[in-house]
């Protein structure tokens, strides 16, 4: 070796001179950035200059004895105090922690020349200032990192190791979701050189915090094994207590960094916040220092190099990359947080971070409109239909989705968009790739196509006269109940043949040889048999492919065939309901026929001799509808004592039936008016007789007994509507006596009361079909009747009736219109 000369001395001693500025240089560096922010706070709160806040600082820093970057962090963190997180902490994980805020000025205390010095905090039992104080430190000295080794060492010297760490790892997430590391301090090399990538399967507290983008704590090795049972050997980072916490930067994820204690660590609440917002300081300069240079693997984000979106440019398909929305997103801040707990990370939602040149969705966005919204937003047809619960899974479980084709529907504007698509999704980084593709034109109307054959029944085929071979569609397999064939398949003539029923061969064969010998055009129905024996109705419609040449032979005959089987039955059902309507028609004119006359027979009985004094008048119009014709009727019969019965009664139903119920109810009224009764005790033994018979039919009935002599009318009601009078041109209703209807309740009470009429009164007696319309008040139709009668000035009652039947728009569509009219001169 040999011997150093005096000019070898100089260089060397020069050397190491250099080296150490330079390392000096950049020990100051490190430093540079807190003592620049606590000049700042000095000049603005003592108003002075730069020098003069340095010099200030120079003084308080050899009073108190301590170095100046120390107390230049103590400073700045005692002026950004903590601002507290307002989102709430996950269920069964200890209080995790969130990035660092910039704390606002307004909130600082003001510093004077009596400040007190914060006092040196100590490795153990930091203030909340005290941690401030090491943020500030480490964000200055990481902001010097040149490699991402160096970043971690610089992490470890100027934050961890006061905490007790012992060790770290840091990782950067990868495409495919796995883990890479980037940077250690205290790992092992033999561990290094087994944990340089981290599959996204695997089970670890770093994946952990990755994938649910929350801290991730493991108190001893106990705890471990129980945790990750499938882990053999020793872990990445060495230690009894770990914990792991997730890199990000704003939304973004971009890796882990795991921490090891040798011994057990039980943090406190500010530890964990402080720990947080280390790792967010962290994740902004990782991705400053990757950039720098090969060393660190290039920046970890793909989708925003410009060479990336070139390739996804170039494909013809749309892509989108799709970015994991977690919960408390949106909140993180840039400084130091000493407050309150965070949420776990759970993936809400999906942000579009990148489109590709080929994005155009349904609505007929392109990608420029879908980048930087939400998933939900702009799709909440997919959140319906499950699809955007799946993109969520690939995003937390990291399996692709490989969907099958099917029906896309969303409302955009108030337009509703469809198509059928193909989608499938990959994770990519801290979320997912997403790719589909729409079927095309030719495809969709295949699918239509099949579509309208199997909802219509219809088939097509072709008959190759040549090789008298049927090349057929699967509808016609269907229709003739033969296997279906995977491909296009084929019958032989005598297959067609024999399908078709025996009876309609012939006429089959004649239209076929019409088209062979040069008709161009023909339709036929005729009958199949399957093989189930099950019979059908087909329609077949047929055109010729004619020769090269006129008059060359026929070379096929093409054309579709329906099945028409449930047209047939229908006619056959129109035709036959077609005859039992006419029938039906037929007898109700009869049965309606007959029930006029019956009703005129039954009024056109004499009711004796007329009585002095006396004037009565009775109209009878029945339903318009010949269907309504039911059992209205009234009466009026003068008895031997002097008296004269006046009823009016409507019994339900309609038809023949109704008009014998009625005539069954007369004639045993008037049986009864012989026996003297009063009208209540007439309706009370009525009743029973209708109650008694069970006839099927219940009514209602006004009845009265009118005294000529003493000027009376004794009168009850059974559920009907009470007489008018009219007195002095003033008409009123009668009050409303109890009385039930006719057969319906076995004992009912009936009432009379005696009304005593004055010369030249009017009595009113009428059924609802006067009165009554559908969809209105029945008390409207009261009034109007009431009105009507006031109206009429002229003497008469025939011509009041005739007057009252046209004011209420008499007959009345739906029901019998009858009304009697009495007067005493």
């Amino acid at each position: 070796m040999p011997e150093k000369g005096p000019e070898n001395a100089v260089q060397e001693a020069t050397i190491d001179r250099l080296r150490a500025e330079v390392e000096g240089q950049r020990r100051a560096m490190r430093t540079r950035a807190v003592i620049e922010q606590a000049k700042g706070i000095l000049v603005e709160r003592l108003a002075c200059s730069p020098e003069q806040a340095f010099e200030h600082l120079t003084r308080l820093s050899q009073d108190a004895n301590r170095k100046l970057v120390d107390l230049a962090a103590d400073l700045v963190g005692s002026v950004a105090p903590p601002e507290a997180d307002a989102h709430p902490q996950a269920a069964g994980e200890p209080p995790p922690v969130v990035g660092p805020p910039t704390a606002p000025r307004s909130r600082g205390r003001r510093v004077t020349d009596h400040a007190p010095v914060p006092a040196a905090p100590g490795q153990r039992g930091l203030s909340a200032g005290g941690f401030a104080a090491r943020y500030h430190l480490a964000a200055s000295a990481l902001s010097a990192a040149e490699s991402p080794d160096e970043l971690a060492a610089l992490l470890m010297e100027t934050a961890l190791a006061p905490l007790g760490v012992s060790a770290l790892a840091v990782t950067r997430l990868e495409p495919d979701g796995a883990l890479r590391l980037v940077a250690s301090h205290g790992v092992p090399a033999h561990q290094l050189s087994q944990w340089q990538r981290i599959p996204p399967q695997m089970s670890l507290p770093l994946t952990d915090a990755a994938r649910r983008g929350a801290t991730v704590w493991v108190h001893g090795r106990g705890e471990f094994s129980r945790r990750y049972p499938d882990l053999t050997g020793q872990d990445l980072v060495p230690g009894d207590t770990v914990c792991a916490l997730p890199l990000r930067t704003g939304e973004q994820l971009i890796g882990a960094i795991k921490l090891g204690w040798p011994g057990t660590c039980t943090p406190t609440a500010d530890v964990r916040r402080h720990l947080s917002a280390l790792a967010r300081l962290c994740a902004g300069e990782l991705l400053r220092v990757l950039a720098l240079g090969p060393e660190g693997g290039g920046a970890p984000f793909p989708a925003g190099e410009p060479w990336f979106q070139a390739v996804l440019d170039a494909l013809l398909d749309p892509v989108l990359i799709l970015h994991a929305v977690r919960a408390g997103d949106g909140a993180a801040t840039d400084g130091p947080v000493t407050e309150g707990p965070v949420t776990d990370g759970t993936v809400t939602d999906l942000r579009v971070v990148h489109a590709n040149a080929a994005t155009v969705d349904l609505a007929g966005r392109t990608g420029a409109a879908l980048t930087g919204r939400l998933l939900s937003e702009l799709y909440p047809g997919m959140v319906a239909s499950g699809t955007f619960r799946q993109l969520i899974d690939v995003a937390v479980g990291r399996e692709p989705y490989l969907g099958a084709a099917e029906q896309f529907v969303e409302v955009v504007g108030g337009a509703v968009h469809g198509s059928s698509m193909t989608l499938r999704a990959t994770p990519f980084l801290d979320g997912v790739l997403v790719s589909w593709r729409a079927h095309d034109e030719q495809e969709r109307r295949e699918a239509q196509l099949a579509q309208a054959q199997r909802l219509a029944g219809l088939g097509t085929w072709q008959w190759r006269v040549a090789d008298d071979r049927f090349d057929c569609s699967p509808e016609v397999f269907r229709l003739l109940g033969l296997p279906r064939p995977a491909r296009p398949g084929h019958l032989t003539a005598a297959e067609a043949e024999s399908a078709i029923a025996p009876g309609d061969r012939q006429a089959v064969r004649r239209v076929a040889r019409r088209l062979l010998d040069g008709e161009r055009a023909a339709a036929l129905e005729f009958r199949i048999v399957r093989p189930d024996g099950v019979g059908r109705g087909v329609r077949a419609m047929a055109e010729t492919v004619p020769g090269p040449t006129p008059g060359s032979p026929v070379l096929a005959v093409r054309g579709v065939v329906q099945d028409v089987t449930a047209w047939w039955r229908t006619e056959e059902a129109l035709v036959d309901a077609r005859s039992r309507l006419a029938e039906q028609v037929r007898r109700t004119a009869d049965e309606h026929r007959a029930v006029l006359a019956l009703q005129h027979a039954l009024m056109d009985v004499p009711g004796g001799p007329p009585t002095p004094g006396l004037e009565v008048a009775a109209r009878y119009l029945p339903a318009e509808s010949e269907a309504k014709v039911g059992g209205d009727w009234y009466d009026a019969l003068n008895l031997p004592d002097g008296t004269v019965l006046i009823v009016v009664g409507d019994v339900s139903g309609h038809g023949l039936r109704a008009a014998a119920g009625m005539a069954q109810l007369r004639d045993a009224l008037r049986g009864m008016a012989f026996t003297g009764a009063e009208p209540a005790q007439l309706l009370e033994r009525l009743n029973q007789m209708l109650c008694h018979l069970g006839g099927g039919f219940i009514a209602t009935a006004v009845c009265g007994l009118l005294d000529p002599v003493n000027r009376t009318l004794t009168w009850a009601r059974a559920g009907h509507l009470p007489p008018l009078l009219v007195h002095d041109g003033t008409a009123r209703h009668l009050e409303l006596l109890p009385g039930p209807i006719l057969g319906a309740v076995p004992r009912g009470v009936y009432r009379s009361t005696v009304l005593r009429l004055d010369p030249e009164d009017l009595v009113l007696l009428f059924t609802d079909g006067l009165i009554e319309r559908r969809g209105e008040d029945l008390a409207l139709g009261l009034d109007r009747l009431a009105r009507a009668v006031e109206d009429y000035r002229v003497p008469g009652l025939d011509g009041c009736l005739d007057h009252v039947l046209r004011r209420l728009k008499a007959p009345n569509p739906s029901d019998d219109t009858c009304v009697v009219a009495l007067r005493l001169s």
